[in-house]
């Protein structure tokens, strides 16, 4: 059989369009909290650099998911890019760290509209569900090795003071992928819907849907954890391990090649195991490799730790992405996927600030352990909120006379939808 990205046109031309875009926001992301620093000399500057990156998903993505299942998905993806390079290019406007402010919260809040009509796009344009597993496996294997090289790249770019340089290139990624997606053909059938489209229906789809229910709960648990752990990496370095900042970028590496190898290997674990089944066991191995991560006497150790963590926890990445995509009918994906973008940037604030807060009341060495923990009880609570071997896909309940697609036969998977 002839691979996926040759036998699809259209996904190669979605896969080339978000590698190509990921790549810029990849270089940007390092960029940007490094030319704060050097303007302003203060830690605070770069937190809000790093809260204006997360912010704007949470208050705009779930209406962002109305847009993505009211317009054509593909008209939306080519204005949101070409928006997010005029966003970008803000950033070089002169006035200090300001411009760089109002530039990163507009592309965000462009992003946070991009995000939700990409993923909600990829069944279209794959829609039988074995060649659904590759694309998200392929599309999981480039982002962990955009995870390994960007940074790298990155710190590069910024060691001979090129900010300006990852800006342009930045925008110019922009607008390569706008240039592709407006190529792009879909085939199969766009949302179907005439009436208004609200965000209380998709809402209320992915409440009584105990898959997506489910999914949720334990992905939002999961996050927060794991970004109150980030939140405290450095002090882990400089105070338990007594090792320079500079070193987290070497976990970083660590991570990223982890990720690259679980990546790898969802392809082949998603045909064969069930949403629960592979959560429970993913969350509870990354539960262990971070205890032992943070309770580490030596970098050698953590590094390995580490290491051990980025490959279930790229299985439980792609595990979500695919299920969420597969579950969902067309009519209603967007919002769904919005709202569980929406989530997964709550999570990230929500760690940010809760990290170091329980660190004033525990101590830092408990705090790492108390999110350890949180995550291992993560893989308890996806055992018990996760359907095992359900199959039927409910169709999501209308006001509107207008007919909804009916769940495609072949996107029955065993753990697919309600518990029946």
């Amino acid at each position: 059989m002839r691979p996926l990205l040759t036998r699809h046109p259209g996904f190669r031309l979605l896969w080339t369009s978000a590698t190509v875009s990921a790549l810029g926001s990849w270089l940007l992301t390092i960029a940007v909290p490094v030319q704060v620093y050097r303007l302003t000399g203060q830690a605070s500057a770069t937190g809000l650099a790093l809260a204006l990156q997360a912010a704007p998903a949470v208050l705009l993505a779930p209406w962002a998911g109305v847009l993505a299942d009211r317009f054509d998905r593909r008209r939306l993806l080519v204005a949101a890019h070409l928006a997010a390079a005029l966003a970008v290019l803000t950033m070089l406007l002169p006035g200090g760290t300001t411009p760089i402010y109002i530039g990163l919260l507009l592309e965000t809040s462009v992003v946070a509209f991009l995000q939700p009509a990409i993923r909600a796009l990829t069944p279209q344009v794959v829609p039988a569900d074995a060649d659904l597993i590759a694309a998200t496996a392929t599309t999981s294997v480039t982002q962990s090795v955009l995870r390994l090289a960007a940074p790298m790249l990155g710190t590069a770019l910024l060691t001979q003071g090129a900010f300006t340089h990852v800006v342009l290139l930045d925008a110019a990624s922009y607008l390569v992928a706008a240039t592709l997606l407006a190529r792009l053909r879909v085939t199969s059938a766009s949302p179907a819907v005439s009436g208004p489209v609200g965000l209380r229906a998709g809402l209320a789809y992915l409440a009584r849907t105990p898959l997506l229910r489910g999914l949720a709960v334990t992905t939002w648990a999961y996050w927060t954890a794991n970004a109150a752990l980030t939140a405290l990496l450095i002090p882990f370095l400089a105070e338990l391990l007594g090792e320079p900042p500079q070193t987290l970028g070497l976990l970083v590496t660590g991570l990223g090649a982890g990720y690259l190898l679980g990546s790898a290997l969802s392809g082949r674990l998603l045909p064969r195991f069930s949403t629960r089944t592979l959560l429970t066991f993913s969350y509870l191995v990354v539960g262990a490799s971070f205890l032992v991560l943070f309770t580490a006497p030596n970098l050698p150790i953590a590094l390995v730790a580490i290491t051990a963590a980025g490959v279930p926890g790229a299985i439980a990445v792609t595990a979500t992405h695919y299920r969420l995509q597969a579950a969902t009918p067309d009519a209603v994906r967007g919002r769904v996927l919005a709202a569980f973008y929406a989530t997964d940037s709550l999570a990230a604030l929500t760690g940010a600030l809760l990290g170091p807060l329980v660190v004033t009341w525990t101590g830092l060495s408990g705090a790492l352990t108390i999110f350890s923990a949180t995550v291992l009880l993560t893989a308890l609570l996806a055992a018990i909120a996760l359907p095992g071997n359900a199959r039927r896909v409910p169709p999501p309940r209308r006001r509107s006379t207008t007919p909804v697609p009916a769940p495609d036969p072949a996107r029955r998977t065993h753990d697919a939808g309600s518990a029946g």
